[in-house]
């Protein structure tokens, strides 16, 4: 949620949020606030002195979820209920896709090799392949691919999770 506002360091904090986690840089304020399980991801950007607060929805792939955003945020400064974040939350298949790849990022980061990798995360229930069997195997080229998309995930694909471009 992109709000445009004169003060940055004033946060419209709505009562009964408390602050999670905060960035504060020279133009823009990030905050996500919770509610109980109920989640605001804020960013705070500087507008003119005498411009009013402006929500800010940008024209790009992301703008559904923005304007659920938005429209959460209204309805939490209004004082009604926020219900579930149906747009913003990952389904359950991509919230165990990304679980599985930050797994296999801490094993690379352990220093577990690719085939202990597959055969204790990716195929657990599948006996090892040795050798030749594994050079060529489906397996492997598959686990090769999440090792990759791992990688891609933590150099540079953790703003991709929050729609930001």
């Amino acid at each position: 949620m992109l709000l445009a506002t004169p003060n940055i360091a004033a946060i419209p904090l709505l009562p009964g949020f408390e602050p999670l986690v905060e960035a504060v840089g020279e133009k823009e304020h990030n905050l996500v606030a919770a509610k109980g399980a109920a989640r605001l991801r804020l960013c705070l950007r500087a507008a003119l002195p005498q411009c009013p607060d402006c929500l800010v929805i940008q024209n790009d792939r992301c703008a559904a979820a923005r304007l659920a955003a938005a429209t959460r945020f209204e309805r939490a400064t209004r004082g009604l209920g926020l219900g579930p974040d149906r747009v913003a939350s990952p389904s359950a298949y991509r919230r165990s896709r990304l679980a599985l790849l930050l797994d296999i990022q801490d094993g690379i980061d352990a220093g577990i090799p690719p085939r202990d990798l597959a055969f204790g995360l990716v195929f657990p229930r599948q006996r090892p392949l040795a050798g030749a069997t594994w050079k060529g195997s489906g397996e492997r080229r598959h686990t090769l691919r999440l090792i990759a998309d791992a990688r891609s995930l933590v150099t540079s694909g953790y703003r991709k999770l929050l729609c930001h471009d």
